[in-house]
């Protein structure tokens, strides 16, 4: 498939429905209906959280997108440079120079060990095994791209890996290239704008917040920062609010929905409220990512 073109379809996709919920929206409050302004503010609010929850989709896939593409591409170039050698170590160093999300990337041969290494915490990673790890396990097994869970690093930061297959010229599987982003900095650049918050305090202006969780039910991102990596069906601070752990459940059986959970209003202000939620997805080569918005209800 034609990344761009696929890409370009994604934008289009997610204007296109943007246009449509602005129009629902206007006709619902189109003159000669019967419209009260508590039910004007409702109707805001919602087109607010709608066009809020598309906007970040459609960056978050985008850079997903450009993130596959600029993998595949490496992996294009290393067919014919070879896994290994100065060559090899400069399309490294350009894939982290053309893509300011990642924080390392590597070459790895087809039993699973570093061959080249460069950026962020890898000085010493080259020869290491990492066949074990579960990613690299199924990448190696099925020769196809796999995109990771996030996983915990050694260095200490959060991490999700992209993983391509290297053919010869004569179509032989060689290896393979794999490159680590930064969850919580990818979204950070993507969400902070939309939801107005200041990204090293954590603090928001607005009544609006955003988490992100994967099909296991790990919160891999939200604006209170004391929740990323916890999971919503285990750790004990969610077993309080069955509410939230039923739309938990709703969130993981469907791409995208609406729903309502009771909660504390951040983990150091116990007040419980309730808070009005959008969610969508985003996602590459079959891992999910399920893109939450939420509102408090006065």
């Amino acid at each position: 498939m034609n990344l761009k073109r696929y890409r370009q379809k994604s934008r289009l996709y997610y204007i296109s429905t943007a246009i449509l919920i602005a129009l629902y929206f206007c006709a619902v409050a189109s003159p000669g209906q019967e419209f009260d302004n508590s039910n004007l503010s409702v109707a805001q609010s919602e087109a607010d959280m709608l066009f809020m929850l598309l906007q970040i989709q459609a960056d978050v896939q985008g850079k997903l997108n450009d993130f596959d593409a600029d993998l595949a591409n490496a992996a294009q170039n290393l067919s014919v440079t070879g896994l290994d050698g100065s060559d090899a170590r400069e399309i490294l160093r350009k894939l982290l120079e053309t893509n300011s999300n990642l924080v390392s990337s590597i070459t790895l041969s087809k039993d699973g060990k570093i061959i080249t290494a460069e950026g962020k915490g890898n000085e010493s990673a080259e020869g290491a095994d990492i066949s074990s790890q579960e990613h690299i396990a199924r990448f190696l097994q099925t020769k196809t791209p796999v995109f990771s869970k996030q996983f915990l690093l050694v260095e200490g930061y959060n991490g999700t890996s992209l993983a391509y297959p290297v053919f010869s010229p004569q179509g032989e599987f060689v290896g393979g290239v794999s490159a680590i982003i930064e969850p919580d900095k990818l979204l950070n650049a993507v969400v902070a704008p939309q939801l107005r918050f200041d990204v090293s305090t954590r603090s928001n202006i607005t009544d609006y917040s955003f988490w992100l969780m994967h099909l296991d039910g790990l919160i891999a991102y939200d604006r209170d920062a004391s929740q990323i990596g916890k999971n919503l069906f285990e750790d004990p601070l969610y077993a309080p609010y069955p509410s939230l752990l039923e739309l938990g459940e709703k969130i993981i059986a469907a791409r995208s929905g609406h729903g309502y959970y009771d909660f504390q209003v951040t983990e150091g202000d116990n007040r419980v409220v309730t808070k009005e939620s959008y969610w969508t997805t985003a996602g590459l080569h079959g891992r999910e990512w399920r893109l939450v918005v939420t509102k408090m209800i006065p």
